[in-house]
């Protein structure tokens, strides 16, 4: 079933009068009356509607029943990814989308290939992540800021509960040890995943980094894309909080 946001409380009859949105039903889906739909309200409940009104501006929807299914995750997972060459940021926002990431920050980091990340690209790679939220019923679109220097992305950090970098040259601290660590913490509510580009940390990025409370981490003896390591990494430390008994 087709899956819409709306920027209001659900009751029992709601609009949806996204331009996009009321096209994508109308022309594209061929959606017509009595047909349902699922909506996310803006507390991020999600229901099932029915088409009860089609006009150019506005689609009428009747609530037919409520969704009760904890789709996003307890903690909020942000990661800070150096900016890849080519199409490869598309890939990053629709996959890490799909894992449940909250938030994506493009970083520039020193060894990063490609640092043109213009406001025409991000609106462009925010649509991919909305349509990939709608794609996997995510119940909130996660936001991809504007891209950040090395710098700026140290005093973000100060912002999370904790954070993680993955660095090819650790061999003995993982994911496993990272959650056995925070276990015993209480009210985590945000971590930071750092994932380097394609010509990895600089080492004196690295030693700025070792100086403040990062937790460095292996994912293991392969060097992974830097396309790849943040869905990888996100999967095996949803896994892991859920085995330490947080609600993933």
């Amino acid at each position: 079933m087709n899956r819409f946001f709306i920027d209001e409380l659900a009751g029992e009859t709601n609009n949806i009068t996204d331009k996009e949105d009321i096209k994508h039903i109308s022309k594209v889906l061929r959606l017509d009356i009595d047909d349902e739909v699922e909506i996310v309200d803006s507390a991020k409940k999600e229901y099932i509607m029915k088409i009860v009104d089609i006009k150019n501006d506005n689609i009428c929807l009747e609530k037919v029943s409520s969704i009760d299914i904890q789709r996003e995750d307890e903690i909020k997972i942000i990661l800070y990814q150096g900016i890849p060459k080519g199409s490869k940021l598309e890939d990053i926002c629709k996959n890490a989308t799909q894992v449940g990431m909250y938030e994506l920050v493009p970083v520039r980091f020193k060894r990063c290939v490609a640092i043109d990340v213009n406001d025409k690209k991000i609106q462009r790679l925010q649509k991919i992540m909305d349509e990939s939220a709608k794609q996997c019923k995510r119940t909130e679109i996660p936001e991809i800021r504007v891209p950040i220097s090395f710098d700026e992305m140290m005093k973000d950090l100060q912002n999370n509960d904790a954070n993680i970098l993955f660095y090819e040259d650790e061999r003995n601290q993982t994911i496993r040890d990272f959650v056995q660590k925070i276990r015993d913490v209480k009210d985590i509510k945000s971590i930071g995943i750092i994932i380097g580009p394609e010509g990895g940390i600089d080492e004196k990025e690295l030693e700025v980094m070792k100086k403040i409370n990062i937790d460095i981490l292996s994912l293991g003896n392969r060097i992974l894309r830097t396309e790849i390591a943040p869905i990888i990494a996100k999967s095996i430390l949803t896994y892991e909080l859920e085995n330490a008994g947080y609600k993933i």
